[in-house]
């Protein structure tokens, strides 16, 4: 499992973070929503795990933009990433 942040700013605007299956892989509110949440699926793991919280991060600080622009650039800053070594610890469960 990784770890399962609560929350996180994105400029300036602090947004909760939901970890769920509910909702797809990921989705991000929009910035004036009061009490925001980014929702991450907990399933993700490794290179999707960071595609999609990039993503979700660039959605947080570029709500307008679309999302095969989005899509575009969280390919690959996710790519870029991962050959850079960049992994996800898992966290032990406690």
């Amino acid at each position: 499992m990784a770890n399962q942040i609560k929350q996180a700013i994105f400029r300036g605007k602090k947004y909760k973070i939901v970890w769920s299956t509910k909702d797809g892989l990921g989705q991000c509110e929009h910035p004036s929503t009061k009490g925001k949440k980014i929702i991450l699926n907990p399933t993700l793991k490794g290179k999707e795990l960071i595609r999609v919280a990039v993503d979700e991060g660039i959605h947080a600080c570029c709500w307008d933009l679309g999302n095969e622009e989005v899509g575009e650039m969280s390919e690959s800053i996710s790519n870029f990433l991962w050959e850079l070594g960049v992994r996800v610890i898992e966290k032990e469960q406690e």
